[in-house]
């Protein structure tokens, strides 16, 4: 990856311009005519194929991604990822609290059909993140593979958002009004992150090591807090017979990410020094097969099988986590190469 700023260019911008415009008039026009969540399929196939489509706008896909990218890329752009999709997460968590609206009818009949989703529907958080996070990586890999000069990557990742989208109208979790408000808030975000995140980062590398670790740990405590306690019950939802749930822990998910994940960079940075790119593809196989198990050693038992109904345990719970993976792993790994 480049270190130099790179930024997109009006080509790719008239691109995203015309693109987002049509599907913001496309949408209005479904919408106003009563095809709100006329995209839902009760098919049992669809459901079946859209379903693990779904998957790919799931947190765990865009760790496991970041992880690989991380231990076997750029540590840097990894991390940039990273913060890119945490923030993203929070505007949308932000969102979801401020508008509070229901998700469709079809999301409460259950798993027999589609998902049973607990929390607020606008905007889409699939839709949202995986605009963010494969539209990112579609600039980062825009150059790598082309057809006939045309950069098939780009094509290829624009193809799974717009999978990713439609997957969350058919399975019945979103209509069409979350999903349209879920690429808008994911492109708008995408392109501010694109043009203020080497601002910020060289501000933030004028800083040194001591004064990097306190305001990382300041920003991520304070997401945690601010979002907690203005809106407490932050993934309260809807469903049919009218019952409420709430997931009072989104942000502290966030918070606790950003901690973990930013402490463990620093960290590394410092005192480890790992550097993918001196490494054999049979190193970068291997740290590879590291990370995943050091991840699921962490991940599962805390995620699934010790469950604590705390906020603060949800925050203490994924800040070890990534610290393990920010810190841990290159560490690990490191002296595994050597």
């Amino acid at each position: 990856m480049s270190e130099k700023m790179e930024y997109l260019s009006k080509k790719a911008l008239l691109i995203i311009g015309i693109t987002s415009l049509a599907i913001l008039v496309i949408g209005l026009i479904l919408y106003f005519t009563g095809f709100n969540e006329a995209f839902y399929s009760t098919s049992d196939t669809v459901q079946a194929i859209f379903k693990a489509i779904t998957y790919l706008g799931e947190p765990i896909a865009f760790i496991i991604i970041i992880a690989i990218i991380y231990i076997t890329y750029n540590k840097k752009y990894a991390k940039n990822l990273a913060v890119c999709l945490l923030f993203s997460q929070y505007l949308n968590q932000l969102c979801k609290s401020i508008f509070q609206d229901p998700r469709p009818v079809a999301t409460n009949i259950g798993d027999e059909y589609g998902f049973a989703e607990p929390s607020f529907g606008f905007p889409s958080g699939h839709t949202q993140n995986s605009t963010v996070i494969w539209g990112n990586l579609s600039k980062e890999f825009k150059d790598n593979y082309k057809y006939n000069n045309v950069p098939v990557i780009p094509i290829v990742l624009s193809i799974i958002i717009f999978l990713v989208a439609i997957s969350r109208m058919i399975i019945g979790v979103h209509d069409l009004q979350d999903v349209i408000g879920g690429f808008l808030i994911g492109i708008g975000f995408l392109l501010l992150f694109i043009y203020t995140e080497p601002f910020f980062s060289k501000q933030f590398n004028k800083l040194n090591f001591i004064a990097k670790i306190i305001l990382t740990a300041t920003v991520a405590i304070l997401l945690f807090l601010i979002g907690t306690l203005v809106y407490p019950n932050a993934g309260l939802g809807l469903v049919v017979p009218p019952v409420l749930y709430a997931d009072d822990g989104a942000y502290a998910q966030v918070g606790g990410a950003l901690l973990g994940f930013g402490i463990g960079y620093l960290l590394e940075q410092e005192y480890v020094k790992y550097d993918p790119s001196q490494l054999t593809n049979k190193k970068k196989f291997l740290n590879i097969i590291i990370t995943i198990v050091v991840l699921l050693l962490v991940f599962v038992p805390f995620e699934y099988l010790l469950k604590i109904d705390s906020v603060y345990y949800r925050f203490a719970r994924y800040a070890f986590a990534t610290f393990i993976l920010g810190y841990i792993v290159p560490l690990l790994c490191s002296k595994i190469n050597k």
